[in-house]
């Protein structure tokens, strides 16, 4: 049995008679018109706004805060020639929000440079010593983009020294606002702006078209990438400007993007959100992350298409070099992280020279992976002070669990999703603790499993790229709009492999009646003995679609999410030696040999491994058992497992032998024959000093002929004492084949045939049967 890693939440039945309708009048699957019903579709009138959204939905930008002010400051600015600069931010929503105020500040002809801060060295925000030497250069006003409300420590000062800041900014507003010329945010305090949730792009777009006093529709593209990378609310007025952007990327009218969509490889005539979200925006991200962040800017305004190639290439340089970096620090922490308590609520992973740019990430992965909120830090140059992120799920405050404590930390920011900190590391298991206290008292559950909604339920025959076309109709997906999850349980899996260098993802195919539909699930390659050991009828599948595209030939696919499995699993663990790590996991351990029993029981953590005796007296109903060698025979494997049970969760199997019956093999006739005529003419043969001679001239492995000589015995052809062998006279006759030494090692021999030389599938499909599954 697998548990599924998230709690599945089934959407509730829709209006039948309005999906029936939806259906017919716009021509699309019943499942499209579900989900469009999911969304609060009542009507066709409603299903066509969703589908094809009018400008009237996009909001005027003089309705933002301090937008006419600020828009007067800037024509000021231009009039009179004064030198402007844009401070942005090194994450892709502030490289595309500074080449967009950027652009918009050169076509009205001010006189214009911008500033990305360094992630490292100056920080998010404002920082004092970047405005110091911008002011130096002769800059009389600063335009911030993607920050500036948490600044005012820094914006005040320089507005004492004379200098304008005008702040564009969508993050959640402190108190104590800075004393700058002009605040533009959708969430000003007093304010009733329509929508709270544009990114900092959105809002830098607001300022382009009050500015230019006509709507900007150039710089569109660089909207839709922001806004998605920021993982901001695709509903209201960013769905239309979000569709808009992906069309005009579709155009690839800016050198810098059409290079960047090129050397990624994905599809500009199909581009969806989902490349920009998994492809596009990752690529500029890692330019903050463990480069240059100005280098984004450049590659997002040039005109040369040489100099956007170059860039375009520098950039995706720059997201392997991130890949490799997340890789490399994902195994350290997931190693340190399987020795820590698997009940704790939360997470603190701590290494040792992981690179700060990408830990975030790092600290995102693992949380998805066990559901439960994760700090990622590391101590670098001095060891003493840790720097990290942290992420978590709902239901967890990460910002208010460490807000109380800052005299733990050196440094610390965030919101209840995510932060940044740096602490002594002297502080570490202090800081654990307060962690752990805080779940307690936040009411956290850290066992109960965070939610997934599925949508409906589908089979293979249902997924083509008619559905696929239709449901990317429906995007942009993101926060408020969902990408529909589906429920799928196959009747057939094949092709079952894993890929990637380190073979970390999985792929396989699921085979419906009419059509078979390939299955890719990133970072699950450990399900690949999973989906090969269980019965494909009690698996169920978490599924999004997706489209492959290869040579210019789409071809629909399945993205996993999820899965479950209600049968029990069988583990194909075997191996040919043995170590203590393989006796980490919880659950029953079964030992057919009793000195092997003796030897592992100190290493097993809930206690003495059992003989198969005791096996057959205990209920494994739902229990994980671990079988740890080979049995003698496939029948004393069978009595393991009581008929009258229920089946275990799951078997895992090792099946150490040391020494091989079936590989070392069982005599034929003709070699008995050569074995009996030459000891039957020899008064005796002393074992002790001529077995290798025996062996060597008879051309038989010294193994097998120890065997064969004890058959012999059993059958009454020789004795042996003390290693002389003397041949009996008076012989009765005797099938070999019905001694006790020969039916043991041919037992032996198919047992070993079974369970050690067969592959996977027959293996698993073999023990499912012991099970009483198949």
């Amino acid at each position: 049995m697998v548990k599924a890693q998230y709690d599945w939440q089934k959407v509730a039945k829709p209006d039948e008679q309005l999906v029936s309708t939806l259906s017919n009048e716009l021509s699309v699957n019943p499942i499209i018109a579900k989900f469009l019903v999911e969304r609060g579709v009542s009507s066709v009138e409603d299903a066509q706004q969703f589908l094809q959204p009018s400008m009237e939905t996009i909001h005027d930008p003089h309705q933002l805060h301090d937008m006419d002010k600020a828009v007067q400051r800037i024509q000021q600015a231009v009039e009179i020639g004064e030198q402007i600069t844009v401070y942005g931010d090194y994450d892709a929503d502030g490289i595309t929000s500074t080449a967009l105020m950027y652009e918009v500040l050169q076509d009205v002809g001010a006189n214009v440079n911008y500033y990305v801060p360094n992630r490292f060295s100056d920080g998010y925000g404002p920082n004092a010593d970047a405005y110091q030497r911008i002011i130096e250069q002769g800059t009389s006003l600063i335009i911030t983009v993607d920050n500036g409300v948490s600044g005012k420590a820094v914006i005040d000062p320089v507005v004492a020294q004379g200098i304008d800041v005008i702040v564009t900014d969508h993050h959640e507003m402190p108190d104590d606002l800075p004393n700058a010329y002009a605040i533009v945010h959708p969430r000003y305090p007093g304010t009733d702006y329509p929508f709270a949730y544009l990114s900092g792009v959105g809002v830098a777009f607001k300022v382009a078209w009050a500015l230019m006093d006509e709507f900007p529709e150039d710089f569109l593209d660089l909207v839709a990438i922001g806004e998605i990378a920021d993982v901001v609310s695709v509903t209201d007025e960013n769905r239309p400007l979000i569709m808009m952007g992906i069309q005009e990327l579709r155009q690839g009218m800016r050198p810098g993007l059409h290079a960047l969509i090129k050397e990624a490889g994905v599809s500009e005539q199909y581009l969806t959100d989902q490349d920009i979200g998994f492809v596009i925006a990752p690529r500029l991200n890692a330019l903050g992350r463990i480069a240059d962040a100005n280098e984004g800017v450049k590659l997002l305004t040039t005109l040369d298409e040489e100099e956007a190639t170059k860039l375009a290439r520098a950039v995706d340089e720059a997201n392997s070099k991130r890949q490799d970096l997340v890789n490399e620090i994902m195994t350290a922490a997931q190693q340190q992280l399987k020795q820590m308590d698997q009940s704790q609520p939360v997470f603190l992973v701590v290494g040792h020279d992981w690179h700060q740019g990408v830990l975030g990430i790092v600290a995102s992965r693992l949380m998805d992976q066990t559901g439960k909120p994760t700090i990622v830090a590391s101590t670098n140059d001095d060891q003493q002070i840790a720097k990290g992120s942290g992420r978590s799920v709902d239901g967890y405050n990460l910002f208010q669990a460490l807000d109380g404590h800052r005299d733990l930390m050196t440094s610390f920011g965030g919101h209840p999703a995510a932060c940044g900190l740096s602490f002594d590391i002297n502080n570490v298991d202090e800081l654990r603790k307060v962690l752990i206290d805080e779940a307690e008292n936040q009411h956290f559950d850290g066992q109960k499993r965070q939610p997934i909604e599925i949508a409906s339920s589908i089979n293979a025959d249902d997924v083509n790229m008619q559905l696929y076309d239709q449901l990317v109709a429906l995007s942009p997906f993101g926060p408020g709009n969902e990408q529909p999850v589906f429920e799928l349980q196959p009747s057939q899996l094949n092709d079952i492999k894993t890929m990637g260098k380190d073979n970390s993802h999985l792929k396989f195919t699921v085979v419906g009646n009419q059509s078979k539909v390939t299955v890719i699930a990133f970072g699950k390659g450990n399900l690949a003995t999973v989906l090969n050991s269980a019965v494909p009828s009690q698996i169920k599948l978490a599924v999004k679609l997706s489209v492959n595209e290869w040579r210019g030939k789409r071809s629909v696919q399945l993205m996993l999410e999820d899965l479950a499995v209600d049968g029990p699993v069988i583990l194909d663990q075997r191996t040919n030696k043995l170590n203590p790590q393989l006796f980490n996991e919880n659950g029953y351990y079964i030992a057919f040999d009793k000195k092997l029993r003796d030897n592992i029981s100190p290493h097993l953590p809930g206690g003495a491994a059992l003989s198969p005796e005791e096996a057959q007296q205990t209920d494994f109903s739902n229990q994980a058992v671990t079988v740890v060698d080979c049995p003698p025979s496939l029948t004393e494997f069978k009595k393991l497992f009581d008929d009258d049970q229920l089946a275990p969760s799951s078997v895992r199997l090792l099946l150490f032998q040391p020494h091989s019956v079936y590989l070392t093999g069982m005599p034929v006739r003709d070699e008995f024959a050569r074995l009996y005529r030459l000891v039957i003419v020899q008064p005796q043969i002393d074992l002790n000093r001529q077995l290798n001679r025996l062996s060597a001239q008879l051309k038989i492995n010294a193994d097998r002929l120890i065997f064969m000589l004890r058959v012999f015995s059993a059958a009454g052809f020789v004795t042996i004492k003390d290693g002389i062998l003397k041949p009996v006279s008076d012989v009765t006759k005797t099938d070999i084949k019905e001694t006790t030494p020969y039916q043991r090692r041919i037992a032996q021999y198919h047992a070993e045939q079974v369970l050690l030389f067969s592959d996977s599938k027959e293996l698993a499909k073999w023990v499912l049967n012991c099970l009483n599954v198949y």
